[in-house]
């Protein structure tokens, strides 16, 4: 065999190599842009009262939004909290965020029930009302869904620190809440997390999920959760 066609053959070589190292990182790419969110990606939740609601159990995400978060003065709750009633429609008008709220539980499996549709969002009723005295009033959502693309609820990637929440009640009602946090959770930590405490000064709590996206380890391995406190009108 003559050196020149040796030459050739291991050009030809290299070159096949590189085709296939390049395919498979494209391959890659659209596996990841392309990923279904799960309610799994929630965790198991509690349906009575967590038995730990320690806040240095929150593990930030290299890959998710900045944590950061605010305690309220004690005196700018408003004199006292509406009477409860079921939640209908959450927004945040700063963002033009607004989706319809459906009550949700939780599956046989113990994970959290989160509306199929993105573009709704849903309140976890075994979690107090907005406007109770007491406790955390629970809203998740998808972030993202196969075939559906990004959901309401990834806008609060860009929320801050006093943007306004408004629940619209079932009794046409409406409470506002004033975000004073976010940070992100494992999904491991988010049930024993003070997310779903049912005592303690009444907020409101809007929970979706936050990357990594792991496709071959469950999904999103963090969720984002967003802390509001009642505010005047």
């Amino acid at each position: 065999m003559s050196p020149q066609r040796t030459g050739h053959r291991r050009i030809l070589g290299v070159a096949a190599l590189l085709v296939a190292a390049l395919l498979c990182s494209v391959l890659a790419f659209v596996a990841l842009r392309g990923h279904p969110t799960r309610a799994a990606d929630f965790g198991t939740v509690p349906t009575t009262e967590p038995s730990s609601s320690d806040p240095t159990r929150a593990a930030p995400a290299r890959d998710s939004p900045p944590s950061w978060s605010s305690t309220a003065p004690a005196d700018s709750s408003p004199s006292g909290p509406a009477d409860p009633s079921p939640p209908e429609e959450l927004s945040v008008p700063r963002l033009g965020l607004r989706a319809p709220v459906d009550p949700v539980g939780v599956d046989d499996d113990g994970l959290t029930e989160v509306p199929p549709d993105p573009d709704r969002v849903g309140w976890y009723r075994f979690s107090p009302e907005p406007g109770s005295p007491e406790g955390s009033s629970v809203i998740v959502g998808h972030v993202d869904a196969e075939g559906r693309g990004l959901g309401v609820l990834n806008g609060l990637n860009e929320v801050r620190r006093g943007d306004r929440v408004v629940i619209g009640r079932r009794d046409g009602s409406t409470v506002a809440y004033r975000v004073v946090a976010r940070r992100t959770v494992s999904k491991e930590d988010l049930a024993e997390s003070s997310a779903f405490r049912r005592g303690g000064r009444p907020v409101l709590t809007l929970i979706t999920c936050a990357g990594p996206y792991l496709p071959d380890n469950g999904g999103y391995q963090n969720n984002l959760v967003v802390t509001a406190v009642e505010a005047s009108e």
